[in-house]
């Protein structure tokens, strides 16, 4: 079967598996993690740190009238939006552990945090976070006050934002804004392609292999899964519900763990979460941890003779593909991608098949 997959559909397999072993390694380690709020704090700072470029463009946007990207990313603006979306899940966890200095920092990381994702237009992140605080309310009596404070810091920063719109006297950038940003149209399409084969799926990557010029990738996981992978598709989504209702029905996970993995599933249905590597490794690892709770999990016999055939199989499949379809890239020297190093998964936006020697580029 593999065999007759086009190299993008190759490419979405090949990273299929590594976030699935990446998953279970993680979910299986963090059972055993007793101090985990040090990692934690360290990820929240790390990613809280390139919000502060914000204030320099704030302000030549104020005086000069000029919007300058404050991020450092390569090609789009939107792997951040979704990386902070369970970091800012993860700030919280920390609040309810009383963190040494917590008291101090969260007002301003969840400010900042905020004012990222109005200044970016991110209407699915923030999307994404008022329904994870709202599961957070409905599921955590005890931090009603908590999250209303979180409400106020959140509006403060959109009076910022609103306010520094109103003074530059130029409203180039809006998160109030009632169009799809073509996402509507790129499900439309793929919808009438995927009708003509809905068994077999149009294809990983189709987005992709196509060149389709509004996207590379369909902003939205559950369709990709429907769409692209077809019947397989529809049991790997089938199995995800099926896993996600269980987490929510098991009385031994946090709140702010459901409440994050709601906020994860919202963005999804979006975003390129699940695509761009970074917001992947974000929501992966908040993923795991939230499944590490679960009892039955914690209950798994991890090196069962069947796990370990079934480890074998998936691992096996992986190493083939890294070999066989990925190896020319990975053992080329002095490649490049197309038009240079982009997101999201592989090469140039996912749009290039193979890295290019730089000698060969125009």
């Amino acid at each position: 079967q593999i065999a007759s997959y086009s190299i993008f559909q190759i490419q979405e397999l090949c990273s299929a598996i590594a976030l699935l072993f990446i998953f279970s390694a993680l979910t299986y380690e963090l059972r055993n993690v007793k101090n985990i709020e040090n990692g934690l704090a360290l990820i929240v700072v790390s990613a809280f740190i390139p919000c502060l470029f914000i204030c320099i463009s704030i302000i030549n946007f104020i005086f000069y009238k000029q919007w300058f990207d404050w991020q450092f990313n390569s090609g789009t603006i939107r792997i951040y939006d979704s990386v902070i979306v369970p970091i800012f899940f993860f700030l919280i966890f920390l609040k309810n552990k009383n963190y040494p200095y917590i008291h101090y920092f969260y007002p301003v990381a969840i400010f900042f945090f905020t004012l990222a994702w109005c200044f970016d237009g991110a209407r699915s992140a923030l999307l994404a976070v008022m329904i994870g605080l709202l599961v957070f309310f409905i599921y955590s009596q005890e931090n009603r006050k908590l999250i209303l404070q979180s409400c106020i810091y959140i509006f403060l920063a959109f009076l910022a934002y609103k306010t520094t719109i109103y003074l530059a006297d130029k409203n180039t950038m809006t998160v109030i804004r009632t169009g799809t940003s073509l996402r509507a149209e790129m499900w439309s399409f793929v919808f009438e392609q995927w009708k003509e084969q809905p068994w077999s799926g149009v294809g990983g990557g189709y987005l992709s292999k196509i060149q389709y010029k509004y996207g590379h990738h369909m902003h939205n996981l559950y369709l990709r899964l429907i769409f692209e992978w077809g019947v397989v598709g529809c049991i790997c989504l089938v199995w995800m519900i099926y896993q996600i209702i269980r987490l929510f029905l098991d009385k031994s996970v946090l709140p702010i763990a459901k409440a994050g993995v709601a906020a994860i599933l919202i963005d999804a249905m979006f975003s390129g979460s699940m695509v761009y590597p970074a917001s992947q490794m974000a929501c992966i690892l908040f993923l795991a941890f939230a499944f590490s709770q679960m009892k039955l999990a914690i209950n798994l016999k991890p090196y069962n003779s069947m796990t370990k055939i079934l480890i074998s199989l998936w691992g096996a499949l992986f190493l083939y593909i890294t070999i066989m379809y990925l190896g020319q890239d990975l053992t080329c020297w002095g490649c490049a991608s197309y038009v240079g190093r982009m997101a999201p998964n592989f090469w140039f936006y996912g749009g290039t098949e193979h890295l290019v020697s730089t000698t060969q580029l125009p």
